[in-house]
C-alpha cells in the first residue's frame, strides 16, 4: 500500500532534547537481525514512550510511508506502522489521511476557544432586581414593584404552623 503524503500533518518539532536526535543510531539500526540491533530498537521504544511529541510523530510516521520504511518512528517499527496504516484504511476509507487531518484541525480550533463560563443561577422572581438603597434612588417604579410585594405576601393564605405540645409524664 502506497500512501500519499499530508502536507497537512507536518514534522512535529520541539524545544527539549529528544533521544531520537541524542541517540539517531538506536533508532535506525543498520542490522535488524542483531542482537544489538535488536537491543536499540527496544532502547529506542522505550525512549519513545515518555516523549513529549510521540503522537504527532506517529501520526507523521504513518501518513509519510515512503520517508519511514526504516527505523523506529513513536516507538513502531516499519512492520508495525504498514499494519497500522491498514487499519486505519480499513476504518476510515481510502482518505484516512485526510480524516486524521480534520480531526486535528478541530482539535486544534477547540483548544483554541476559550472556556464558556459557568451560567449564573436563576434568580428567584421576587429577587431578580433587588434593591441598594446605597446605590440606587427610590424611583417610582421601584416603589410601586415595592408595593406589589407586600401585596403578594400579604394576599398569600398562611397556615398556622400547629404549636408543640408538651406530654406530661404521669406520676405512678
Amino acid at each position: 500500500m502506497t500512501s500519499p503524503t499530508a502536507p497537512s500533518i507536518p514534522f512535529p518539532r520541539s524545544t527539549t532534547r529528544l533521544a531520537c536526535r541524542t541517540n539517531p543510531h538506536w533508532f535506525a539500526p543498520e542490522r535488524t537481525g542483531s542482537p544489538s540491533a535488536r537491543q536499540d530498537i527496544e532502547r529506542a521504544k522505550r525512549a519513545c514512550s515518555g516523549c513529549p511529541i510521540a503522537t504527532d510523530c506517529l501520526k507523521w510516521a504513518l501518513t509519510h510511508a515512503d520517508l519511514t520504511r526504516i527505523g523506529v518512528w513513536a516507538a513502531t517499527t516499519p512492520r508495525q506502522r504498514t499494519q497500522l496504516r491498514h487499519r486505519l484504511e480499513n476504518r476510515l476509507g481510502p482518505d484516512w489521511i485526510n480524516a486524521i487531518a480534520r480531526a486535528d484541525e478541530r482539535a486544534r480550533q477547540r483548544d483554541a476557544r476559550p472556556p464558556q463560563p459557568a451560567p449564573a443561577p436563576q434568580a428567584h422572581p421576587m429577587w431578580a432586581h433587588p434593591y441598594q438603597p446605597w446605590r440606587e434612588p427610590l424611583t417610582a417604579d421601584r416603589q410601586q414593584h415595592n408595593r406589589e410585594l407586600l401585596k403578594q405576601a400579604l394576599t398569600q393564605p398562611t397556615t398556622p404552623t400547629p404549636r408543640p405540645t408538651r406530654i406530661r409524664a404521669e406520676a405512678y
